[in-house]
């Protein structure tokens, strides 16, 4: 106070301000702003919507809402009146109608006739359309598969071989016996045929005369291998061509054709006339005799290659055989390739069956015989008179509306622009917009807002409505917006209208809390502009319980600021004007190193040995919270508290990890005790140095391990 005059000094004592014509305007932000400034995501109760306020801004703005709801209350009850005789229709209502179109059904003549009428055209066609379905999914025949005799069986047994060929062969063998160890023929024919001149491609003597090149000319010529090959292969076709999958595949064919023509007559009325054949085991039989005749007659042949095989008379007449049946499951399967295209069109034609008509017309004559019911004509005339009564109740509430709606236009175009801004810089994800059915941006600053209030997130316009907050799941400005949105929109809402003040230079502006339910990310921006009203008021205060951000929000590049704390444990009334604690993490680091520094030179601290004893404690105690920082949320922990939690951890609870240096800590807590809670006078524990350098060395041993 020194310095200042009587005149200077204004004073709130006894509930009165004293000088209160020198006082300068005040601007206060807190809880009480927030509440009586942003009303969010009420819920009102009627059908009309027009003119609905989701979101209201300011307090002229509020008490004019307050208004409205007065007005409403009538409406309420007039529009309750209407649910209740809505209902009563809507307990009529067939399946599929609304209240107005069931209202405009005409009555029909004769109609319990006509329905009947109407339902057995249904079932009949009903009854088709199910048949139509089965044959439109229906699959098409397979063809019987039909092997061919090989066209070259002729030529490979009539082929012959030069008789020098094979008894070079002989030779070939009897030398190579005789000669090497047990080299084979394949080995020799590499060599021959990169040999050049006349002598050997293996010694390189001449071989000139000698009977062995001869022989080595006679068989390697070629074709004694490719006869061989081609033999093998002719019998491995057969095997694939007549052996018991193919034999497999005709059996299945033919089961499947019967099954076929059973569903094709029973479900659809379609007799599928099949071309008569052999029985299948007769046609497996000739199939099984002519695969025989191929391999025996190729089974010959092998035996003696160097001459023709003629076919016994049993094989000749197991060709003919399956030649004959061939050619008549041939003709059969013609046969089925003519059914499948009859079936193809029947299948287009029976899915043009359509049922929708049908069935609209029993449904509408259903409706019709309940519309004209004495019961429902009752309850449709008391539903028109609640109407008539609600919309005389919804003209009287409209003049409160349309004074709240003037009132948010003119609010809009004075500082709605800037309250966007301010949201931006936020970094809210909403954003202030029209009501109603506009769909565009509000231009706040041309055009006419509609006066309805809606917020934009994420690009989505989100209002409320009676369905909307009536439905946890679909979204509303009561389920949408935040606590801490709320806040922020309050707060730009007052920046906004305090930077206008065109007496803001003498004016004082309070935060109270500006931060307590604002997300992390907006503190930078929320201090820019404490800081940038601060440079222009008068004076500005700022109150908080969050320590991190008064020591962020106190310092202010060209403005002299003061710190003040307030100790609830001493005076809950009194600031003290002093500098704000360390951060935790500081205050850690300060007591590791007078611990350190204690432990080197005792005798440097011989009058702070209560402080080192109570430094202990402390020091674990923050050494916990740093190390498990998420592990004790929810409540106050102290040290003796967290040694019970860590000697109790279970299962995936991090504190289990520490169960090793319960002892330690424990000793640690018992020894500082006895000077946390010391007595004083001759009762007094006084430290020993000694003893307090070794639980100084256990603590800052526990901390290293």
């Amino acid at each position: 106070m020194e310095g200042l005059n009587a005149q200077q000094v204004i004073r709130f004592q006894n509930g009165v301000w004293t000088n209160a014509a020198a006082s300068p305007k005040i601007h206060i932000y807190d809880d009480r702003f927030v509440t009586e400034n942003v009303l969010i995501g009420h819920h009102i109760n009627v059908d009309q919507r027009r003119n609905l306020y989701g979101l209201v801004i300011g307090a002229q703005g509020i008490a004019l809402k307050q208004n409205v709801d007065s007005a409403e209350v009538t409406l309420r009850n007039c529009g309750d009146s209407a649910r209740d005789a809505e209902t009563k229709v809507k307990g009529f209502l067939p399946h599929g109608q609304t209240v107005e179109s069931f209202r405009n059904i005409p009555k029909v003549a004769d109609v319990d006739q006509q329905i009947n009428s109407a339902k057995e055209m249904l079932a009949a066609a009903s009854q088709t359309k199910s048949k139509a379905e089965s044959i439109r999914q229906r699959p098409a025949l397979p063809l019987v598969p039909i092997a061919k005799l090989p066209t070259n069986l002729t030529d490979i047994l009539a082929s012959t071989l030069d008789e020098t060929a094979l008894v070079a062969e002989q030779k070939i063998r009897e030398h190579l016996h005789a000669h090497s160890d047990s080299l084979d023929l394949h080995w020799l024919g590499h060599g021959l045929k990169a040999k050049t001149g006349s002598g050997c491609p293996f010694c390189g003597q001449s071989m000139d005369g000698l009977e062995i090149l001869r022989a080595y000319n006679a068989f390697f010529a070629g074709q004694l291998q490719a006869e061989e090959m081609t033999r093998r292969t002719l019998i491995k076709a057969t095997h694939q061509s007549f052996g018991e999958e193919a034999k497999s595949r005709i059996r299945e064919t033919f089961t499947l054709h019967e099954t076929e023509c059973t569903w094709w007559n029973d479900v659809a009325g379609f007799a599928l006339n099949l071309r008569i054949v052999p029985e299948v085991s007769d046609i497996l039989a000739v199939h099984d005799a002519a695969h025989r005749a191929i391999i025996e007659a190729l089974s010959r042949k092998q035996a003696n290659p160097a001459n023709p095989t003629t076919l016994t008379l049993v094989e000749q007449q197991a060709f003919e055989e399956w030649e004959l049946t061939s050619a008549a499951l041939v003709e059969y399967n013609s046969g089925i390739v003519n059914i499948n295209e009859t079936l193809t069109q029947l299948k287009s034609d029976a899915g043009n069956i359509d049922l929708m008509p049908l069935q609209q017309s029993v449904t509408f004559l259903e409706a019709s015989k309940k519309r004209h019911q004495t019961e429902v004509i009752e309850a449709y005339a008391a539903y028109e008179k609640a109407l008539h009564e609600k919309v005389a109740a919804q003209s009287q509430k409209d003049a409160a509306n349309n004074a709240l709606r003037d009132q948010t236009n003119t609010l809009l175009a004075q500082y709605g622009n800037r309250i966007n801004d301010l949201l931006d810089l936020f970094a809210a994800n909403f954003r202030i917009v029209c009501g109603g059915s506009n769909e565009n941006y509000v231009s706040f600053s041309g055009g006419q807002p509609s006066g309805q209030l809606a917020v934009e997130i994420l690009g989505r316009k989100i209002a409320s409505s009676p369905g909307d907050a009536a439905d946890p799941g679909r979204p509303s400005l009561a389920n949408t917006i935040s606590g801490g949105d709320r806040s922020a929109l309050a707060l730009a809402f007052f920046l906004a209208q305090v930077e206008q003040k065109p007496d803001l230079a003498e004016s004082v502006i309070v935060f109270d809390d500006p931060f307590h339910s604002q997300d992390r990310s907006r503190q930078n921006r929320t201090i820019e502009r404490i800081h940038a009203l601060a440079r222009q008021a008068k004076q500005c205060f700022v109150f908080s319980h969050d320590l991190d951000f008064a020591r962020a929000v106190s310092p202010i590049h060209g403005v002299r600021a003061r710190t003040f704390l307030l100790d609830p444990l001493t005076d809950h009334t009194y600031l003290e004007s002093k500098e704000l604690p360390m951060l935790p993490s500081r205050a850690y680091e300060a007591k590791y190193q007078e611990l350190t520094a204690f432990i080197a030179n005792p005798a440097n601290y011989s009058n702070q040995l209560h402080t080192i004893a109570g430094t202990l404690r402390t020091i674990l105690e923050e050494y916990l919270q740093l190390k498990f920082p998420l592990r004790w949320t929810g409540q106050d922990y102290w040290f003796g508290t967290m040694i019970g939690e860590i000697r109790c951890a279970t299962g995936d609870d991090p504190l289990i990890r520490c169960q090793g240096i319960v002892g330690g800590l424990t000793e640690v807590n018992e020894y500082s005790q006895r000077f946390h809670h010391r007595t004083t006078g001759a009762t007094a524990d006084v430290p020993d140095a000694r003893e307090l350098v070794t639980y100084a060395k256990q603590a800052l041993s526990i901390i290293h391990q």
